[in-house]
């Protein structure tokens, strides 16, 4: 969780929504990963992912869900804005379907290898890059 605190910051204004089973600020490991980032970055912590998406919906942003489904877009094509509200799944269990149906926008990072499975802390770089591409390209 250290590098999405580090990488929400290098994309600052941003925030951090943990769900689930996962290390919160205050964790020993998590400061050590997150470098202090943890300490300048807003963040929310729900039980459920489902609830941070209906949380993040309620105040006008639009929920996207990144994870790779058959109607899903290639996140260089998908009309997503800088200000909308990203979903990364766990690594072993993807977003739940209640979240991907409730969700505004499917996006995936298109590849070309034949495995499909990136570390989660890049594909958030990756995202993380194509929305600071996007906020300069103004």
């Amino acid at each position: 969780m250290g590098s999405a605190f580090r990488t929400a910051e290098a994309v600052y204004p941003s925030a951090v929504f943990l769900c689930g089973v996962c290390a919160v600020p205050g964790n020993r490991k998590l400061a050590h990963s997150a470098r202090g980032t943890q300490n300048s970055i807003p963040w929310m912590r729900f039980e459920r992912a489902e609830d941070a998406a209906e949380w993040a919906s309620a105040t006008g942003r639009r929920i996207i869900a990144v994870e790779r489904t058959a109607g899903s877009v290639s996140m260089l094509d998908a009309g997503f804005l800088p200000s909308d509200a990203f979903v990364f799944g766990n690594e072993a269990l993807g977003i739940s379907k209640a979240v991907l149906d409730r969700s505004d926008m499917v996006i995936h990072f298109p590849q070309s290898g034949f495995r499909d499975c990136l570390n989660v802390a890049s594909v958030i770089a990756m995202v993380a890059c194509e929305i600071q591409r996007r906020r300069l390209r103004g």
